[in-house]
């Protein structure tokens, strides 16, 4: 059985929408180590942020969004049939970047 290398081939990255995506803010004033993270509720991270502000003063923060995502060969493609027949793709030897 020989094993095929797809280099090139279409890959399609669509949002996990079976899990939460995640939103969290530090204070970035030196020597405050406040920090806030919350699952699918973007508002209340900005709210927090804007209490901290108002308790403390302090007006720099860093603001993370992340979600999961999911990537898999789109529909048609060349992959597609035979991500469908073994349920994943062969991972790859290395990433040489």
């Amino acid at each position: 059985m020989s094993r095929s290398r797809y280099r090139f081939a279409d890959w399609t990255t669509t949002q996990d929408m079976s899990t939460a995506a995640e939103y969290s803010a530090e204070c970035r004033t030196p020597e405050c180590d406040a920090e806030f993270s919350i699952l699918d509720d973007r508002g209340a991270a900005e709210s927090w942020m804007y209490a901290h502000m108002q308790r403390t003063g302090h007006n720099s923060f860093w603001q993370t969004h992340g979600h999961p995502v999911i990537i898999s060969a789109p529909p048609g493609s060349i992959l597609a049939d035979h991500v469908v027949e073994h349920g994943r793709v062969a991972e790859p030897e290395r990433c040489r970047w």
